[in-house]
Order: C-alpha cells, then sequence, then structure tokens
C-alpha cells in the first residue's frame, strides 16, 4: 500500500479531523484514509445544471442595435 505524506497542515484543521475521528471511532490514521477514499470515488466534475433564460421576439429579423429597443436613452452607446 502507498504512504502519502501532507505537510503544512494548519493545526485546526488536524484538530478537527481528530475530533471527526473519535466521534466515528477512528484513529486519525483510519479516519484519513476514508476521507482519501470517498473524495477519490467523487465525480470529478458536476453536471452543470442548464439555465433557461427566457427569448422574446423584437419582430425584426434583420441586423438591429440598442437604439432600435432602447432609443436614445443611452448617450454613450453602451
Amino acid at each position: 500500500m502507498a504512504a502519502v505524506h501532507i505537510r503544512n497542515v494548519p493545526e485546526e484543521t488536524v484538530a478537527r479531523l481528530k475530533e471527526r475521528a473519535a466521534a466515528n471511532g477512528r484513529s486519525l490514521e483510519a479516519e484519513l484514509r476514508i476521507v482519501l477514499d470517498e473524495a477519490a470515488l467523487a465525480p470529478v466534475a458536476r453536471k452543470r445544471r442548464q439555465i433557461n433564460w427566457p427569448t422574446y421576439s423584437s419582430g425584426i429579423h434583420e441586423p438591429f442595435d440598442r437604439h432600435d429597443f432602447y432609443g436614445d436613452d443611452d448617450p454613450d452607446g453602451r
């Protein structure tokens, strides 16, 4: 079995992991094995949620610009 060494883990993280291990009746090493196993089995990427944007017909079928919809309320043309 391979060994993994992790450096520079914050003390508060180690303390929380020790608490988690104790709550589950396991050693820190056993708890970390479970955490790593669960992370390795988790899907790599989540499926993206499709967003359904409302669309509106302008009634214009040729190229148009902002002025066609909003008039001249934007003097900078943005």
